[in-house]
């Protein structure tokens, strides 16, 4: 729902011209960390390869078993994904009444779509055939190749909620219901064929066993019967904890059952001796929707709602299996990221499910958790979860690769916790040292110094501790914050540590003397505090909804941002210092611009910032929100466009209707393009000097256009064709000639003589706009069409410049010259021209002395002078300033 107010708001907007749709600097990258929901997994096997297709979302995406490869992710469709299935290396979906066909991740076809109903189950029934089962009770058939279907209604005494397709059974489907009776239906002439006595409990799963006729059913009351659809008797019964999510049967030597419940246990039953085997406590976290035995191998596949696929492998008959490998993400919604070294290809990420995990941005497979010991094993040893075993939640982390192949280089910080635990990202698991506090206190923040030697921990009681990483000892201590602390930070070469606390002070100590230096007050408690090493500032954000820039340097305040109407969650530098990005419970995500002081982006998402984190390559700005369990990355545009860049107002806030897909390279499509239009004068006023848009290194380049020459000459020259043996055909006519011939015409009536004056006789375009301009007295239209050449089409153009007895296509060209200092336009490009031109003619120049070129040449001197020094002037006064504030 939109409230009344931001209904108004929009319509306002949309009436003065100023909706945005999308943000002028961040674009919809990829989302990562999803690898399964809670539909089930379809497998697929095409010869000796397995392949999985999972559900996220919107989009699906496709495994290699063999590896747990990522292969391909499809493009997001308009609803979230209810149902999957597969046949002839073709992938189904469903999503709401509409069903889709996908080969390779492209999609080839859709169908339906016109109803209000959802479609919760999808199955195959050979050749072109597809069974939905709809929230509407009513069972649908489809052929996909014709778009004809037809539909099976039930009545209000049967509420259809799982179905299957019996082997040999020709055009049938079984369908179980939430009343426990089961109904044989043939789907060529919607009749019902034979209706079985109703179970004790609903039936949540119908599965096809490897024997005919057999089928497994799986009630609501954890009950799994085996029973013979053709002569209606049960066979068998088996009973496990809680109702049945999903039934599998083992398909190689072993007669083997798996059959999985809502808490994430997996019992496995020998159907032989009809006795239970093992169960697998908490193989995940929470409801598992799938498990599969791989067709003819002793490998269980089983996916969950907790966000993970894992395989499992049996070894030995009637023996526990033991994990394979497998892929997951965060089950819960992520709290911190940060980008991890200065590569920008690897994440950091703590969330609320207890676990730490490292996501590369580049290549899937490198996303792991990182361990925090046997705990599985000790879980399974307890029989309690694994969550009971885990460290509490991680409130705060810092990382820091510089020692990262000595010894651990992240400490984490956890709820109601007076213990920070070291980690080792080489070795991707928990370290071997807790860093406590003195007074047992909670810790709240931490921080590691540049060098990578040791950690600084912050605590509720307001004292911080530095310990040493490699020993794990503690070294001293700093007391003089009264409350607790909410930020550490310290500079490159551990002269300071700063500190900020819900005291309203921002401490800065000694180091090595852990000695307090300055202490600035200011008007609200601080939240936290962001250190940019390089340029020396210290943003700090306050309960009062502000960001302070302080300059640790004069310890001043140089800059205030407001503007944010709820609580900053996390905010972050840009990796050169020029920008801070903030976002708050307000939902919107800000830029601002630390040169003109000034907000330059905004855009406001559906779903609140949790944590944000910038590359520190500048490419990518990562984010986490809440209720959502994935990250998600922005690509930052003024990497690889031209991005106007001013001062905006609240009410251009950009609507973003969707976050990042999964979908890779959606940043690099063409942006819609904004109704407004900006102008920028060329020049802000007439006594200011201007210098040109053109890239810095067209004029560069044209300074030292020899030198490239030089660097680019072949070192050896091209060596001719080798000779095509004799017994090898050649073309005819493969050699290029020229056409020497002249029409008879052309012959009667030009000499050669006239022919070839008029050919000696051409003026180009660059000398008919000097010449122009000189007549006019403005050589505009000539520095445009000059600045519009290359670097070698320039030089060509300065060099061929014709001689004369007077030199006047010279003159006009330092005249040109002269035109732009005087105008004070492209005052850098003037500088550049006039040196090559000076190269290149200056020996002619001087032998003519008594040509009017050296009046304007003189002229051209003067003026230069007289505006390099105003720019002298003010560029000295400017340094003197800064030296002047900085001592």
């Amino acid at each position: 729902m939109v409230a009344p107010d931001e209904k108004r708001r929009r319509t306002e907007q949309q009436k003065n011209g100023k909706t945005v749709e999308r943000s002028r600097i961040y674009q919809p990258f990829r989302a990562i960390g999803y690898i399964t929901t809670e539909i089930p997994v379809v497998i697929e096997h095409h010869g000796q390869d397995f392949f999985m297709t999972t559900s996220v979302g919107k989009s699906f995406q496709t495994y290699n078993l063999a590896r747990m490869t990522l292969i391909y992710v499809s493009q997001p469709v308009e609803e979230t994904i209810t149902a999957m299935t597969a046949a002839r290396k073709i992938i189904y979906i469903a999503f709401g009444s509409t069903i889709a066909g996908y080969k390779r991740g492209r999609e080839i076809k859709r169908i339906g779509g016109e109803g209000k109903y959802t479609i919760l189950q999808l199955m195959h029934l050979g050749g072109d055939f597809l069974a939905a089962l709809c929230d509407d009770n009513v069972l649908r058939i489809w052929d996909f190749a014709t778009e004809d279907y037809s539909e099976i209604e039930f009545g209000e005494t049967f509420t259809a909620t799982t179905m299957v397709h019996p082997s040999t059974y020709l055009n049938k489907i079984l369908v179980g219901s939430t009343q426990g009776a089961m109904q044989i239906w043939n789907f060529r002439t919607s009749k019902m064929v034979y209706q079985f006595e109703p179970f004790s409990s609903a039936i949540t799963c119908l599965v096809q066993s490897p024997v005919v006729d057999v089928v497994a059913i799986g009630l609501l009351d954890g009950s799994a019967i085996l029973h013979n659809i053709r002569i209606n008797e049960k066979i068998d019964s088996v009973r496990q904890d809680d109702r049945v999510t999903a039934i599998s049967f083992r398909t190689d030597e072993e007669v083997m059952m798996a059959t999985a419940n809502m808490h994430g246990d997996v019992a496995l039953w020998d159907l032989q001796e009809r006795r239970l085997v093992h169960t697998m406590l908490h193989a995940h976290s929470s409801l598992i929707s799938s498990v599969q035995f791989l067709a003819g191998q002793p490998v269980l596949l089983t996916s969950g709602a907790d966000n993970a696929v894992k395989q499992w492998k049996f070894e030995k008959h009637n023996v526990e299996p033991h994990f394979l490998k497998g892929r997951s993400g965060h089950h819960a919604p992520p709290s911190k990221i940060r980008f991890y070294g200065d590569s920008g290809k690897h994440l950091l990420s703590s969330g609320r499910d207890q676990s730490l995990r490292s996501f590369s941005i580049v290549r899937d497979s490198q996303s792991v958790e990182l361990s925090q010991g046997s705990v599985d094993k000790k879980a399974k040893q307890r029989k309690v979860t694994r969550g009971e075993l885990m460290l509490p939640v991680i409130t705060d982390f810092a990382a820091s690769t510089t020692k990262g192949k000595e010894w651990d280089n992240i400490v984490t910080c956890h709820v109601s916790d007076s213990g920070a635990r070291t980690w080792s990202y080489k070795n991707k698991a928990m370290g071997k040292h807790v860093l406590r506090s003195a007074d047992q206190s909670a810790l709240k923040v931490t921080n590691i110094s540049a060098c990578g030697n040791f950690a600084f921990i912050g605590c509720a009681s307001g004292a911080i501790e530095m310990y040493n990483l490699q020993s794990g000892l503690k070294r001293k201590s700093y007391i003089g914050h009264k409350k607790a602390i909410t930020g550490l930070a310290s500079d490159n070469t551990n002269r300071f540590l700063i500190s900020s606390s819900m005291d309203r002070t921002v401490r800065i100590w000694s180091f090595q003397k852990s000695e307090m230096l300055h202490t600035i007050e200011l008007e609200a408690p601080v939240v936290a505090i962001q250190y940019h090493r390089e340029n020396d500032l210290l943003a700090v954000v306050c309960d009062d909804l502000g960001i302070r820039v302080i300059d640790v340097d004069t310890l001043k305040i140089v800059r205030e941002f407001w503007g944010h109407r709820n609580r900053i969650t996390d905010f972050c530098f840009s990796p050169d210092g020029r920008w801070i990005i903030s976002a708050s419970l307000d939902n919107t995500i800000r830029t601002w611009d630390l040169p003109t002081s000034s907000m330059i982006d905004i855009f406001k998402t559906e779903d609140i910032v949790s944590s944000l984190s910038f590359s520190p390559t500048g490419d990518f700005l990562a984010t986490t929100h809440v209720d959502n369990i994935g990250i998600f990355l922005w690509a930052n545009r003024t990497q690889f466009t031209n991005v106007p860049l001013r001062s905006i107002a609240d009410d251009e806030v950009a609507q973003v209707l969707s976050l990042p897909s999964l979908a890779e390279g959606d940043a690099y499509e063409e942006a819609p393009k904004s109704s407004e239009v900006l102008t920028t004068s060329e020049q802000l006023a007439d006594a200011l000097i201007t210098m040109s848009m053109e890239p810095k290194a067209k004029w560069q380049n044209l300074l030292s256009l020899e030198t490239i020459k030089k660097r680019n000459k072949p070192k050896e020259a091209p060596k001719p064709a080798e000779k095509a043996p004799f017994f090898l055909p050649t073309l005819a006519g493969a050699k290029a000639q020229f056409d020497l011939s002249q029409p008879k015409e052309e012959k009667d009536t030009k000499s050669r003589i006239s022919h070839g004056t008029e050919m000696m006789d051409i003026e180009t375009e660059f000398s008919q706009l000097l010449a122009a301009g000189n007549e006019n007295d403005d050589y505009t239209a000539f520095v445009d069409y000059a600045k519009s050449l290359s670097p070698s089409a320039l030089d060509v153009q300065i060099r061929t410049l014709p001689v004369n007895a007077d030199l006047s296509a010279h003159q006009q060209f330092v005249s040109a010259i002269l035109f732009m200092l005087r105008t004070r336009k492209n005052f850098e490009m003037a500088q550049a021209w006039l040196n090559v031109f000076l190269n290149i003619h200056g020996d002619l120049i001087i032998g003519n002395p008594l040509n009017d070129i050296h009046t304007t040449l003189k002229e051209t001197l003067a003026v230069q002078n007289q505006e390099f020094g105003r720019l002298s002037e003010q560029i000295h006064y400017g340094l003197c300033m800064i030296d002047f504030a900085r001592k």
